[in-house]
């Protein structure tokens, strides 16, 4: 199955950056690899800052502790994605990089444990069972 994947990647691949080339010449297609590799090295370098901003919201409950590590690992999927040759990676780079997609695709393909309520989430493991017992007051 995944050599089935990679097989429809590698064609998308060679789709895409014929019709880059037709539109911007090969010499523009040289230059977009120079600049999307340079960016998807400069990504890696400085990931750091976002990894600190979105521990940050992590903290503030904003995020679950899942969509930080998403979006820390589709970050760096995508920094890698621009680094590597081709017109077709760097559109999927690009989209890696915006946390709503990254989001949306973690919700997709990798499961969740988390319950979310009015913005703040609970795991499972914090939900307790509890009985309420009225006490009769003494006379």
């Amino acid at each position: 199955m995944g050599l089935i994947y990679f097989l429809v990647y590698l064609f998308l691949e060679i789709v895409f950056s014929y019709e880059f080339m037709k539109i911007f010449t090969p010499l523009g297609f040289f230059i977009e690899i120079l600049i999307s590799a340079v960016a998807g090295v400069y990504i890696i370098k400085n990931i750091h800052f976002s990894l600190n901003e979105n521990m940050m919201k992590v903290l503030r409950r904003e995020i679950s502790e899942e969509e930080f590590i998403s979006i820390g690992l589709f970050k760096f999927i995508g920094a890698v994605l621009l680094i590597i040759p081709g017109f077709f990676s760097d559109v999927l780079g690009v989209l890696f990089l915006f946390e709503p997609f990254a989001r949306w695709i973690a919700k997709k393909f990798l499961p969740s444990k988390t319950v979310y309520t009015h913005n703040k989430f609970y795991d499972d493991d914090d939900i307790i069972d509890v009985e309420i017992i009225e006490e009769i007051p003494k006379k």
